[in-house]
Formats: structure tokens, sequence, C-alpha cells
């Protein structure tokens, strides 16, 4: 406890010192924090997305790259279009429980002065396909009804039973229902049953892509082999595929991200070795009469140690507080700047995450604390009395 109030004591001293360089390991660790919670949140969300498509695989054109199907499943356009002659083989293979096309492309919207963004589904699939949807509303059975995402909903200012005209493609649309809020992609889309979307585009046996659930999901290496085999000139892609493509989509911004920590870690870690030295030579005397009155060469090195330790270790509580304070700031940074980020919330407090950041900490501080530490435990207490 003495050798505590020690370390203690002599912080306070230099407080304005000791500050900055608490200043610095509380930004390091405020980085760190943010980057592998947004990460860890960054997978789950993922994880929660692929889950809730009800679909183990999607069927897109020949050469259309992983990073294009995981863009087709979150409504994105592609100039590729399949033949839904394929369809008929697809659902003719046991196994498969369902398959159902997807067509999503821009509408003009010339009374809004707008393009809108179509997503073409089998709404006789709507259950199925997105099973975490709440309608607010009934899902459309006739070709001329619609769902609406939230955002889009409130945009145009419309609810069920309103209607919405694009007279460039001779449509009125009853809005069948409105989606309730996903914190998604889906809110931003107009849904409309894919056989209208066929024939406003002029698509009429094309889709961007076919949706396909099997009935066991441990035969589905199985079906998809024996699929590709039996359909030239298409591709598979898993939804496991695409999570890995998004994932690697992310990587490099991740891997930047974690550069700029370790940059910041390094310059605050050689920030509290520079003060702590300066300490160490400010006291010079001091240490030589600890010495004289009988401490130790190793009481010296834990208390010069000790104080390395307090300054990070409560510069690593100071930066997850920073952090966890400001995480709507960070989301939001990072949704502007990262090409897909998944839907809720992707930093949030992880205890988990906070006690890896506090114990890093600890680690830089002990770093940190070592050289000062044995520089100290050095001093020769004649010489130092002397000055």
């Amino acid at each position: 406890m003495i050798f505590l109030k020690l370390a203690l004591k002599n912080l306070k001293r230099h407080r304005t010192r000791s500050l900055l360089a608490l200043l610095g390991i509380a930004t390091s660790v405020a980085v760190l924090f943010s980057i592998l919670s947004f990460n860890k949140g960054f997978e789950e969300g993922l994880s929660r997305e692929l889950e809730r498509t009800g679909i183990h695989f999607m069927v897109v054109p020949s050469g259309c790259s992983h990073e294009v199907a995981s863009l087709v499943l979150h409504g994105s356009i592609i100039p590729k279009f399949i033949d839904l002659s394929v369809m008929d083989k697809i659902t003719a293979m046991n196994g498969i429980e369902f398959a159902s096309p997807i067509l999503v492309a821009q509408l003009p919207n010339t009374e809004k002065e707008r393009v809108d963004l179509v997503y073409g589904i089998e709404m006789s699939r709507v259950r199925q396909l997105k099973p975490h949807w709440q309608l607010d509303g009934s899902v459309p059975k006739d070709d001329q009804e619609i769902i609406l995402g939230s955002e889009i909903a409130g945009h145009l200012g419309l609810n069920p039973g309103d209607t919405l005209s694009y007279p460039n493609a001779n449509s009125t649309f009853k809005v069948a229902a409105v989606i309730k809020k996903t914190g998604s992609q889906d809110d931003a889309f107009i849904y409309i049953p894919v056989k209208t979307a066929q024939r406003i585009f002029k698509k009429p046996s094309g889709a961007t892509a076919i949706g396909v659930k099997v009935r066991d999901a441990a035969a589905l290496t199985t079906i998809t082999d024996q699929l590709s085999e039996k359909v030239p000139g298409i591709q598979i892609v898993t939804m496991n595929q695409v999570m890995n493509s998004i994932s690697t989509l992310a990587a490099s911004a991740k891997v930047l991200s974690l550069s700029i920590a370790i940059i910041a870690i390094i310059v605050s870690a050689v920030g509290v070795m520079n003060a702590m030295l300066m300490a160490v030579f400010e006291r010079t005397q001091e240490i030589g009469m600890l010495r004289a009155i009988g401490a130790s060469r190793f009481d010296i090195f834990r208390i010069i140690l000790l104080e390395g330790m307090l300054l990070t270790i409560s510069g690593g509580f100071a930066g997850i507080i920073v952090s966890v304070a400001g995480n709507d700031i960070i989301e939001i940074f990072v949704r502007k700047v990262m090409p897909y980020v998944p839907a809720g919330n992707m930093t949030h407090f992880d205890s988990g995450i906070a006690v890896v950041s506090l114990i890093f900490a600890l680690f830089v501080g002990i770093l940190s604390g070592l050289y000062p530490a044995w520089h100290a435990s050095k001093v020769n207490p004649i010489e130092a009395i002397k000055g």
C-alpha cells in the first residue's frame, strides 16, 4: 500500500505532464476499443442479416463475383441477368424447398422528380424471403399492389391504401403494406411483384438472381455441387460466401484502422516513457535519499514501474469511457466511409473487449515503465545526494 501511495504522490507532483501522458493513452485505447467493438458488432450484424434472408444460396449469372452477389442481396443493381428457364431445373432437384426470382432495378419517378429503387420479388414468398419483416398492412395479392420500405414511405408521405404512379411506365400501384422500420437497406426500397417488374423493365424471363432454400441445410454442399453440374452458365453463391465476401470488403478498412491504433499506442507509450524518465531525472536526489534510508533497488524499481502502470490503466479507463460516450458519432462516421455496414448498432459496450483493452493498456504501462524503473534503480545513493 505504501508503494501505491508513493506512486500516486509522484504522479500528482507533475500533473500537467501526467495528464498529457494519460490523454495519449486514453486516445489510443479509445481507438483500439472502438475498432474491436465495431468489428465484433459488424460480424454479429452480418450473421444476423444473413439469417434473416430466408434462403441458403443464390443463383447468379456466370461470372458474377461473390461481391456482386452480396450487393444483390442488399438491393444493388448489376448489369447481368439470369434466364428464368433455369428455375424449372432448380425446382426439379431433390431437396429444394423453393426457388424465387429477384429483380432489382431503378425506376424514374417523374411525378416526384426522383429515381426509386425497385425490388421485384414473388409476393407469395415474402414471409419466407423476409421472415423478420413486420408489415403495417397485408401482403399484396394483386400485380399492381406494392410494399414500401419505411424510409421511402415516410419520404413520399404514403400509407397503406394510397397510390403511387409512374406515368413513364404506364403504371399506378396501390400501397398494400409499409414495412415497419428495420434499420437496414430494406427501408429504402419499393417492393413490387416480380412479374410486374419484368414487364416494366422488359425482362419477361430475366432476373438479377434466384434465391433458393433447401429442405435440409446439411445437404447444402451436395445440392449446390449437383446443381452446378446440371445447369451450365450459372454461378452459385452460398450465404456463407456472401458473408466472407462482405467481410473481405471491410478487411482493408479494418487493417487500416488497426494500423492507426497501433501507431497511436506506440506514440503514447513513448510519451509515457519520456514523462517517467524526466520524472526520474528530476528526482535523482530523492531516489538517492530513499536508497540511503534503506530502500532497495527493487523497491525503487517497483515504485517507478507502478507509476507507469497507474498512468496507463487510468488512461485505459478514460479511453473506454470516451469511446462508449462517442459510440453514435463513431458509427455515423464509419457508415459514411464504408461501402456496406449491417443494420443495427455496431458499436456498443462489450465487457470482454473492455477487459482486453485494459489489459493491453496495462501491458503498455509495464513496457513503458521498464527502462525508467531500471534507470532509477541503478542510481548511486552517495552520488545522488552529493548532486
